[in-house]
C-alpha cells in the first residue's frame, strides 16, 4: 500500500499517508478517514512487540529486571542429554546472589526468544552490538549483542531496567482500559518471577530444585515467593516451620544432588508416547490411563500425521461395523474419540505449518589489544 492511498479494513476506511522521516524503512502511519485519527502502525507494532516479549520472557524465566536486560545472543546455549535429546538453554548472568545459573528452556520460553532474534535479523541481518547503560554501577558495559533493545537518538542501546518497568506498568494500564476491575492493581517486573516460583511448587518440583532455577541462596527466600498471606499468617508459619526443621535431619536442606537431578531428567523421557509428548506436571502419573487420543495432555508431534491418519481408518472402519451390528454405546465413544483425534490433527498442522526459526551463530565482538608499558 503506497501513501495516499486508500484501502477498508473491518468495515474502516483508511488513508495511508507519507511521513518526513528519512529512513530505510519508513514507518507505515495511516488516518482514519472517519474520526480522523492518526495512527502510526509501525510504532504501535514494535511497542506491542517488546512488551509482549518483556513479559512472557519475565513470566516464563523468572527473571529480575536486571537479568534480562543483561540476555545477549551469547546466552542462548544448548545441551545433548545422552539420550540424544537437545535441550535449550539460557544462560542467566551473576546479578544479585553473583551466581551465574542455567535455566532449561520450556517451548513457550525458547519461541518468545527465537522471535527476538528473528525480529534483529529480519530487520538488521544479526542482532546488533550495542553497549548498556548500567543504572546502578553508573557505568556503560562493554558492547554485546544483547536480545532486548531500544533505541536512542537513531542509535541502538541496550534495554535499562527502567525500561522494563516502564513496559509492565504500560501493559498494567493499557488491560486496566478495558478491565477496569485493574485500574488500581499495581505490577510490577518482579511479580512475574514469584507467579514462576509459585507455578513451579504448584506443579510438584520439590522447593530446593525451584530455589536452584531462581538463583536462591536460601531455600527460605524461594518459600516466600510461592504464596503470599497475611502478616501474621507468616509469622506463626514460620514458627512452625522453625518448630518442625528442628526435629528433622539438616540432610532434607541442602543442594540437589545428580540422583534427584537425574530423576527430574527422567520425568521428560517418561513423557515421551508414540504420538508425541505428554504435558502432564513433575512427579505425577498418568491420569487417564494411557488413552492418549483423548488426554488434553498429548502434545502431537507433527512428524506423527500419517499414524493419526492410519488411527482415523481404522476408527471409521470400526465405526462401520457398530452401525451394522447396532452398538449404540460403542458408537458414542468411538465419535468422540474420533472427535480428539480431528482436533489434534488440526492443532499438529498448524504447528507444522510454522517456519523454523534460525538463531544463527552470535557474533564474537573484537576486542582492541591493550597498551602496554614500554
Amino acid at each position: 500500500m503506497n501513501p495516499g492511498e486508500e484501502f477498508v479494513h473491518d468495515g474502516t476506511t483508511w488513508l495511508r499517508v507519507s511521513c518526513n522521516e528519512r529512513h530505510n524503512r519508513p514507518p507505515v502511519r495511516v488516518v482514519n478517514r472517519t474520526t480522523g485519527d492518526l495512527v502510526r502502525v509501525s510504532q504501535d507494532e514494535n511497542a506491542a512487540f517488546w512488551q509482549w516479549a518483556v513479559v512472557e520472557t519475565l513470566r516464563l524465566a523468572g527473571l529480575r529486571a536486571e537479568e534480562l536486560t543483561e540476555l545477549s545472543h551469547l546466552s542462548v546455549r544448548q545441551y545433548q542429554r545422552p539420550n540424544g535429546e537437545v535441550v535449550a538453554l539460557l544462560v542467566i548472568s551473576p546479578s544479585k546472589s553473583d551466581r551465574e545459573r542455567v535455566i532449561p528452556m520450556s517451548a513457550e520460553l525458547f519461541h518468545v526468544i527465537a522471535q527476538v532474534i528473528r525480529r534483529h535479523r529480519e530487520e538488521h541481518g544479526t542482532v546488533p552490538v550495542c553497549a548498556r547503560y548500567d543504572l546502578h554501577e553508573k557505568v556503560w558495559s562493554e558492547e554485546l549483542t544483547y536480545l532486548f533493545q531500544t533505541v536512542h537518538s537513531g542509535s541502538q542501546r541496550g534495554m535499562s531496567s527502567t525500561t522494563v518497568w516502564r513496559i509492565v506498568r504500560r501493559a498494567c494500564n493499557e488491560l486496566a482500559a478495558t478491565h477496569p476491575e485493574f485500574a488500581n492493581v499495581h505490577f510490577a517486573p518482579h511479580d512475574f518471577r514469584r507467579l514462576f516460583a509459585t507455578e513451579l511448587v504448584n506443579n510438584g518440583l520439590p522447593i530446593h530444585i525451584g530455589a536452584a532455577l531462581l538463583g536462591h541462596l536460601d531455600i527460605r527466600t524461594t518459600r516466600g515467593y510461592v504464596a503470599v498471606f497475611d502478616e501474621d499468617v507468616i509469622s506463626h508459619y514460620h514458627q512452625f516451620l522453625a518448630r518442625r526443621r528442628a526435629a528433622r535431619p539438616t540432610e532434607e536442606y541442602r543442594e540437589p544432588t545428580r540422583d534427584e537431578w537425574e530423576d527430574f531428567q527422567e520425568h521428560f523421557d517418561k513423557r515421551r508416547v508414540e504420538l508425541g509428548s505428554c504435558g502432564r506436571p513433575y512427579g505425577t502419573p498418568c491420569a487417564h490411563e494411557h488413552a492418549c487420543i483423548r488426554c488434553p495432555m498429548l502434545s502431537i508431534n507433527p512428524k506423527m500425521l500419517s499414524r493419526l491418519n492410519e488411527l482415523e481408518e481404522d476408527l471409521l472402519a470400526r465405526r462401520k461395523r457398530a452401525v451394522e451390528e447396532d452398538w449404540r454405546g460403542e458408537i458414542e465413544g468411538l465419535d468422540l474419540t474420533l472427535t480428539f483425534l480431528r482436533s489434534k490433527r488440526e492443532q499438529a498442522r498448524r504447528f507444522q505449518r510454522s517456519d523454523p526459526v534460525s538463531l544463527g551463530m552470535p557474533a564474537i565482538p573484537h576486542q582492541k589489544p591493550q597498551a602496554t608499558d614500554r
